[in-house]
Parts: structure tokens; sequence; C-alpha cells
């Protein structure tokens, strides 16, 4: 389960860490922080720039080095793969640095999907939590609240990633295993009240969920710059048993805000 506790979210607001909360208040439209269990993610255009896990002690930090790994030179891959996991200095002296070297590799490697994510992230508020891992069976893109309904939200850009061994009937048959299993459901539940509570102590956010206020749990697909000639989707909803409803959303790369009203029911596209 998802969660950090009283004293994590007080050294966030107003003890050693708090240089890292602000910086992602101050940055909103580019940083992140994601809740995990025992340890945060503070993510930056949808990469994954910091994590800070909490210890008996105090904190260890990390920040992946082989984003310094790119055409620019490695000039910094020494100095901050070398950075001891307890310099919480260091990290704060680095952190623009760091992102610095994550542009120069993004550069080289675009993550459209992650960073496209992230403007989901910046423009919905509704949403609750990004990447959450259900043991080592899977990945949910994101989780968002609103009117009652918890949304499992898988996000595909562009029509070649409609298929293949991570195409959307696999997700759709993940998540169905998911919601049929009452204590992987249970806890993803618990976690999603646990993390609002935690944002809203940090004011990430302006409401805690609680789990009377889940009234159902739902897939959305959203489909960013797809193609509507291509079979892809249709090609894939054959392989689904369709035994748990889903709505899909066609929408671009422009367009951030999740307009659920215009979602349709993915099992009925023909019409």
């Amino acid at each position: 389960m998802r969660h950090i506790n009283a004293r994590f979210i007080d050294d966030l607001l107003c003890g050693e860490l708090q240089y890292f909360l602000s910086e992602v208040k101050n940055n909103r439209n580019i940083l992140s922080l994601e809740i995990r269990n025992g340890y945060i993610n503070i993510y930056y255009k949808g990469g994954n720039l910091l994590k800070i896990t909490q210890k008996a002690n105090g904190y260890s930090f990390y920040f992946d080095a082989k984003y310094c790994k790119h055409e620019g030179g490695n000039a910094n891959l020494s100095l901050l793969d070398n950075l001891h996991s307890a310099d919480i200095d260091g990290y704060k002296k680095y952190f623009y640095l760091m992102m610095r070297e994550m542009d120069a590799w993004f550069d080289e490697h675009p993550k459209e999907e992650r960073d496209y994510q992230h403007q989901l992230l910046v423009s919905n508020p509704e949403i609750v939590d990004i990447e959450y891992q259900i043991g080592h069976r899977m990945r949910l893109d994101m989780l968002l609240f609103t009117d009652g309904k918890l949304m499992i939200v898988e996000n595909k850009f562009g029509t070649g990633a409609i298929g293949g061994s991570a195409g959307i009937s696999k997700h759709y048959s993940d998540i169905c295993e998911v919601l049929n299993n009452a204590e992987l459901l249970e806890e993803m539940i618990d976690s999603v009240c646990h993390i609002s509570e935690a944002k809203k102590a940090l004011g990430l956010t302006d409401t805690a969920i609680q789990k009377t206020d889940i009234k159902s749990v739902e897939i959305l697909f959203l489909l960013a710059n797809y193609n509507p000639r291509s079979l892809s989707l249709s090609n894939e909803v054959k392989k689904m048993n369709g035994s748990t409803f889903a709505s899909v959303l066609i929408t671009t790369s422009e367009q951030t805000k999740i307009e659920l009203s215009k979602a349709r029911d993915i099992f009925v596209l023909e019409d």
C-alpha cells in the first residue's frame, strides 16, 4: 500500500526536506511529487528525477545517473553518480543540474507518452497517482477520482501503441484481474485514500478521498494522437472478453484536459 508517515510529511512541510517540496510547488508545470510505500518520487517532465526514501535515522536519495550519458558529454556523470545517498546538501545543490542532464537525455531519447502523461497530471487535479505498481504483475498509468468514480486510466500515445504485447487488450485483461481480486482492489483503494490524504497535508491537492466516497471503479483508455482510420483499436477490442465495462477517449496531445463526457463505451464503437 502506498503511504508515508507523519514524520515524513512534517519533514517535507517544515523540516530537512522542505526544499524539495517547495521546488515541486514552485514548478508544478514540470515537477510532480508522488507518494510511494515509505518513499516519494519527484518526477521531471514524466521522468523520475529523484527518489527520497525514509530510513530509521533520516533519508536516502537516488538519482539515476544514466541521464548523464548523452551526446552532450558525460562531464557530470561521475559527479552525480558518486553523490552519497545521504548527502542531502549535495542533492539540493545539484537539483537543477540533474534536471539539465535529464533534458539532454530526453533530447536524444524522447518519451512522448511520459511527457504527455505529465501534462495530463498538470491539467487534471483529479489524478490521484501515476505509475501505480501492483506487485510484479503490472503498472497502471494513472488513477483518477471524480464524481464517486475511481478510474484506472491507461494512456496510449500514437496509433502504434494500441496493439502488441503491451496493447490495450493485454491491459484490459490485467486490470480485470485486479478488479476481480478483492485483496488487490482493497489495497488500491486504501492507497488512493492514503495518497490523497498525504497530498492534501502537503498542500498538493485540495481534497482527501475517503473510502466511502468511492462508489465504483472503472476502466478508461485514453488514446492520444490515434489515427481514426486505423483498425488497431477495433482489432484489440475483438480480443477483449467484455466482462467488465470500459470506456475510451480519443484525443490529441494538445488536449490535456480529460473530458470524460466525451468518453465512449469501448465495446460499441461502431455506434
